[in-house]
């Protein structure tokens, strides 16, 4: 049987909820789901899940019964759907913690689960990014005194030995017999299993890198540029499918590198910096 506390989306967990029950009995529809958890609208779920519209409190109620959700997987549903409905990313964080306390006190652990909450701590702190840039380039055993001490600014020797646990489990490095570690994959980018509010703290904290680079280091050791552009909503998505042809590019040749000796954060940022859709004729 599927496990609610396996899912971030609630609309996936409906789906692939639906999908089961369907395997296990031909005669279950949409229909009938709904009618189980008392809609009177017969494609109210199938709308929920099509994301055409949203759960209100009541609703959740309903379709936790309906799915039969123990004491534990009815308050984590209902937190699951609060994050994913949630417009402010301090709200979308706020349930998720939420929803990592409820898995704890529901004493429910699965392989996906475990992945799933390494993957967010991973993209949750910027350094775990450093410290596994700078085993891909040097010859690194255990010595978490110099990685702390490389990652710049410098973090401490247990954060950069909890970093190295976290990277084994995931996978993204391994030891080879002369005990030096390695990089499984030269290059990584963020799944879909992975919580976009941890890829928004990720992006945080990569800005204020920046800020501090501006403040301390020379132009020579540092590359900051900016435009600001008056374009229609046509042409920013132009640039952003430019945007993802460069990032590739860019990534290829990280790839090919085979003298690299440092370490450094790229990022791309396109954001509005006036209303949108603005009315009124253009002067």
């Amino acid at each position: 049987m599927i496990n609610v506390f396996e899912y971030t989306d609630f609309r996936k967990y409906l789906a692939d909820y639906y999908k089961e029950q369907k395997s296990k009995n031909p005669a279950f529809s949409y229909k009938y789901f709904a009618e189980k958890a008392g809609f009177r609208n017969k494609g109210f779920v199938h709308n929920i899940i099509n994301g055409d519209r949203n759960l209100s409190k009541d609703s959740i109620v309903k379709i936790s019964q309906a799915c039969k959700h123990t004491k534990y997987d009815a308050e984590y549903f209902e937190n699951m759907v609060a994050m994913n409905q949630a417009k402010e990313y301090k709200m979308r964080k706020y349930f998720y913690e939420r929803l990592e306390k409820i898995k704890n006190q529901g004493r429910k652990t699965s392989p996906t689960r475990l992945i799933i909450k390494d993957q967010y701590e991973f993209y949750s702190k910027w350094y775990h990014s450093a410290v596994r840039s700078l085993i891909n380039n040097y010859q690194v055993k255990d010595y978490y005194k110099w990685l702390a001490k490389n990652v710049n600014p410098s973090i401490t020797p247990t954060q950069a030995k909890r970093s190295v646990e976290l990277l084994k489990r995931l996978g993204f490095i391994k030891k080879d017999k002369d005990g030096f570690y390695a990089v499984t994959d030269k290059v990584i980018t963020t799944g879909k299993e992975v919580v976009s509010i941890a890829v928004a703290d990720f992006h945080l904290q990569t800005l204020e890198l920046a800020q501090r680079a501006i403040k301390e280091l020379p132009k020579g050791k540092r590359n900051i540029t900016g435009l600001t552009l008056g374009i229609s909503h046509k042409t920013y998505e132009a640039i952003c499918e430019k945007i993802q042809e460069f990032q590739s590019e860019i990534l290829a040749m990280a790839e090919k590198d085979e003298q690299a000796d440092r370490v450094y954060q790229f990022d791309f940022n396109l954001i509005p910096i006036s209303n949108l859709e603005i009315k009124g004729t253009r002067k």
